[in-house]
């Protein structure tokens, strides 16, 4: 991705609590735009990151998807398409209990994550 694409990529699945702000899903989702390249880098990026096991990136970069396939490039959705079983792993994702939420950080990615597979 773009310098500028990266930037907002790092903000938008960052593995702190904090939800991203709301406007970031739809940079991202312009950003697709700029280039025939960066649909697919976008793409690449956020498949890759929701490799991490860590329930917040995981979250993130599953409605960061979800949201991009709704208003981003075509290009994109197709990519995210193409290599479905990434997103499909989440659906049986189960991190380590939180001492206070317990599987609700797991749960909240695998219902993220059939999400992002029916848009």
């Amino acid at each position: 991705p773009t310098l500028m694409s990266r930037g907002l990529l790092n903000k938008a699945t960052a593995s702190d609590d904090a939800p991203p702000p709301g406007y970031l899903f739809g940079e991202i989702a312009r950003q697709t735009f700029n280039s025939p390249d960066e649909s697919r880098e976008i793409a690449e990026y956020l498949l890759k990151k929701l490799q991490k096991d860590q329930p917040n990136v995981k979250l993130k970069c599953l409605r960061v998807i979800k949201h991009v396939c709704e208003q981003g490039k075509p290009d994109f959705k197709r990519e995210i398409q193409r290599r479905a079983e990434v997103v499909k792993a989440c659906l049986q994702y189960r991190s380590t209990p939180d001492p206070l939420k317990g599987d609700q950080p797991s749960k909240a990615v695998r219902d993220e994550a059939d999400a992002a597979l029916k848009c």
